[in-house]
């Protein structure tokens, strides 16, 4: 039977992360954030269990107001945070349940910020939760997902029956080795020599030396939103990936163009002599437009030339269907925006592979550095059978930040598959451009070993009376 729960206690916790490189995405330039952690404690018919989980809380992608600050950004994700622990305590019910009513009662009440920044905080609950009810019961999460140990089926949504959604769960089949899509920021060096010796931690830089030290063969390109900037720089990234056998491609626009520019940026792109094989080789182009216009009935209308999947616009759990009706082919998956909602995505694209449709399902990055968090957001994308997944935290992160040696040389036992010992910490092992994670399959969401909740990163915490 299905589990139910009641929230006794829940805590919050952050960490300070000063990235090794500027991180360029959409208008804005990362060189330091916080970790955010939290910590569940739930009450079930077995007894009390616990459950934990992470995400790095990245500047300017939740909220992108011109008027924020990088800071702002971030303290809307703490409000987030903090709407959440009060929306859950004393809360009973199954895992999808508890995690739906969260959300719900924390977006209204944050209506003043993007619904993607608002479901910052009911996302990491919902993991912990996730945690919390894999423990209890002692199973992996994929084992978990397959018997709807969490209730999903019981809140199928209407283009979804209950019955498809079990049929698709049962049918999960997790990839153990998971192939890195390495990224290339707007102005991340591609030669040795335009990255001089600004970082010498021993740990790659430019995009050759990436290449040269990992095998990686799979990349994900930001674009700029101006078309003859994005076809001048993926020419010079071109004439370094023509030089591997073969390579996979996706772009990534971060809401950044107009429908007619994007229009004349694809155009070039497939009638480019230059760019031919990257541009045979790109699989998709994410998020072009604004989430405010990308799914509105008056919105752009994504051309069919290429699959355009939804990234920013995915803030709620019926934006996929919508983006599929309006023309859009497939969405990203990040843990960051919900778990549950990622099984409810792939289930959508596998049925709609199944009528015919073309429908890509993709794992994205949310800057995961090594950790709690990397294991979490990789276990779910691999869970869902994606192939390659894009890893940013580990290059423009480094090593396992706001750790202490203890818990660094834990992580690296636990795992000596996915880490190997770097200049700071834990650092992925790249081989082949494969990474292996078979040490996730254990019972609870990729969370072992803990992270130490210490007395100088606790940041609140609450507890329920009754």
């Amino acid at each position: 039977m299905m589990p139910v729960y009641r929230i006794k206690a829940f805590e919050l916790a952050e960490r300070p992360v000063r990235l090794r490189l500027p991180f360029r995405f959409g208008d804005t330039v990362v060189t330091e954030t916080a970790e955010a952690y939290l910590r569940v404690t739930v009450e079930g018919a077995s007894g009390v269990v616990q459950g934990v989980s992470a995400q790095l809380m990245v500047p300017r992608w939740f909220d992108k107001r011109p008027e924020l600050t990088n800071d702002d950004t971030v303290n809307g994700l703490r409000l987030s945070l903090q709407s959440a622990r009060k929306a859950a305590m004393g809360d009973r019910g199954s895992v999808a349940r508890l995690a739906a009513e969260v959300r719900r009662r924390v977006v209204s009440e944050l209506s003043e910020i993007p619904r993607l920044a608002a479901g910052f905080g009911p996302a990491l609950l919902e993991m912990a939760l996730i945690d919390a009810a894999c423990r209890d019961q002692a199973l992996t999460f994929p084992e978990a997902a397959r018997r709807d140990l969490f209730g999903l089926a019981d809140l199928a949504p209407p283009d979804l029956p209950a019955r498809a959604l079990q049929r698709r769960l049962a049918a999960i089949a997790p990839n153990w080795s998971i192939g890195v899509r390495h990224t290339v920021g707007y102005d991340a060096p591609l030669t040795d020599t335009e990255a001089g010796a600004a970082v010498q931690d021993g740990l790659p830089v430019s995009l050759e030396a990436v290449i040269a030290a990992s095998g990686i063969s799979c990349f994900k390109i930001k674009l700029k939103g101006d078309p003859a900037a994005d076809l001048g720089r993926l020419r010079e990234i071109g004439s370094i990936l023509d030089r591997l056998p073969a390579y996979r491609v996706t772009l990534d626009a971060n809401e950044q163009y107009e429908a007619e520019p994007f229009e004349a940026f694809l155009v070039q792109l497939l009638s480019d002599r230059v760019l031919s094989r990257l541009a045979a080789a790109t699989a998709f182009v994410e998020q072009p437009f604004s989430r405010e216009t990308a799914l509105a009935e008056d919105g752009p209308v994504p051309p069919a030339a290429m699959p355009i999947v939804i990234d920013e616009s995915d803030d709620s759990d019926d934006a996929f269907p919508c983006a599929l009706a309006r023309g859009w082919s497939g969405v990203s998956v990040k843990s960051c925006k919900g778990v549950l909602r990622a099984l409810l995505n792939a289930a959508r694209v596998a049925e709609a592979r199944a009528a015919g449709r073309r429908a890509v399902l993709t794992a994205e990055d949310l800057t995961c550095q090594p950790g709690l968090c990397w294991q979490q957001d990789t276990l779910m994308a691999a869970t869902l059978g994606v192939s390659d997944i894009e890893r940013n935290g580990h290059h423009f992160a480094g090593g396992m930040q706001g750790a202490d040696a203890k818990e660094k040389a834990a992580f690296l036992e636990a795992h000596p598959d996915l880490y190997r010992a770097g200049p700071q910490g834990p650092t992925l092992r790249i081989e082949e451009g494969q990474v292996r994670i078979a040490s996730l399959n254990t019972p609870g969401f990729g969370s072992r070993p803990e992270p130490a909740f210490t007395d100088n990163t606790l940041l609140e915490e609450g507890e329920d009376a009754r």
